[in-house]
């Protein structure tokens, strides 16, 4: 009974937070976004927290490529492109000094590097985590031979510091970019159809033939999810975020070419309210006491990685002339990788990034495990 509850109301307070939103003034400037993500802080981490970790994670992990596919049926790839150069170089920034905060930190904290002799192995796995992602921590933990322990140390701790980014993040991270870098200047779009607008041209639009319509699109999302877990299980013989999200992407993508799926109204909205599920449940599963007992001193040195890291990329976006909202999307896709793509994407109000944001977090994945073991034993040599 209280699992069908907990997913009841999971389901059903977003959809009440963004009708909400709509109406009330205060709600709205706040954002549906940050505050399904509040209460879900909220719930997990009350004094004996009714929330049910391993349900909250699975809804989260089950809606968010459901999501991602409804957003980008509506996407026109073509015009994309015009975007791309932008968010290439941006994350290509954010890739530099990842890298470049990675080789000088160990200097900074030379008493970790006695005090911790696995510091280089640290180094390089979080190197992985913000090019990539979780995934890329535990393959270069697991390459580099690093305990169980120092996995779950790192987790806890890159937690703790993502938490308060993404609210950052939800809250005034683009009015503070704004004040440096220019802001997001959409481009004329130039290839939307002119000849099939076959939902528009319907007669009979009734709240029951649109249903029909957007039902169709997220029973074609989940099989699009269905077919990215079969594609992973076939490459890999598991089911893997990077896997599973390459999947999802590009037959989104492909789908998006045909006109119909393409035109149909109201997609990337539905997309929205999957991920405020998303975000409801994510929220649910932070529990701060899980860094009881952390390591005062690697939290700090994960703070200062991912901190440093981040301002790093902004000033180098600054030199570059990266636009505020880029800037951001690619900085998400390294710090927490393609899952993330929408929630931020729909706080910036800008669904235009949402392709660059998920297509830089899949090269991420790609590119973290060469990124983090060469950082690695770069670090063993300066350093050791």
């Amino acid at each position: 009974m209280a699992t069908v509850l907990q997913v009841l109301i999971m389901f059903a307070f977003p959809a009440l937070v963004a009708e909400v939103a709509k109406r009330n003034r205060m709600a709205g400037m706040i954002g549906p976004v940050v505050l399904c993500y509040g209460l879900g802080l909220l719930l997990g981490n009350l004094p004996r927290s009714p929330v049910n970790v391993a349900l909250s994670q699975s809804v989260a992990e089950a809606v968010i490529p459901v999501a991602i596919s409804l957003m980008l049926f509506s996407t026109r790839f073509v015009s994309w492109f015009r975007y791309a150069g932008q968010a290439v170089l941006s994350f290509g920034l954010q890739m530099t000094a990842v890298v470049i905060v990675s080789l000088i930190l160990p200097l900074l904290f030379q008493h970790l590097t006695t005090d911790r002799p696995d510091l280089w192995k640290v180094s390089g796995m979080l190197v992985g985590v913000y090019t990539g992602g979780t995934p890329n921590l535990a393959a270069i933990g697991t390459a580099l031979g690093a305990g169980n322990e120092t996995f779950i140390a790192l987790n806890a701790c890159d937690l703790l510091m993502s938490a308060t980014y993404l609210l950052l993040l939800m809250t005034v991270a683009q009015r503070l970019a704004l004040k440096f870098l220019p802001s997001f200047i959409p481009l004329p779009d130039t290839d939307r159809d002119s000849t099939f607008h076959y939902l528009n041209e319907q007669k009979d639009q009734s709240f029951k033939h649109v249903i029909l319509h957007l039902s169709g699109m997220v029973l074609l999302a989940a099989a699009i999810m269905g077919l990215s877990v079969g594609f992973s299980l076939l490459v890999a013989d598991a089911i893997t975020a990077p896997n599973v999200m390459l999947g999802v992407t590009t037959l989104s993508i492909g789908a998006s070419f045909i006109p119909y799926v393409r035109n149909v109204p109201k997609t990337y909205e539905i997309g929205e309210y999957f991920l405020l599920v998303f975000c409801l449940g994510i929220g649910s599963i932070s529990n701060a006491t899980v860094l009881a007992q952390t390591s005062p001193a690697l939290l700090a040195y994960v703070a200062a990685m991912m901190w440093l890291s981040i301002m790093v990329h902004f000033a180098l976006s600054w030199v570059f002339k990266i636009d505020a909202d880029t800037m951001l999307i690619t900085s998400v896709a390294g710090i927490f990788g393609p899952a993330f793509i929408g929630p931020v994407a729909a706080v910036l109000k800008n669904r235009d990034i949402v392709v660059s944001g998920l297509t830089t977090g899949l090269v991420g994945y790609a590119a973290a495990n060469y990124l983090g073991l060469a950082v690695a034993h770069a670090v063993r040599v300066i350093y050791y």
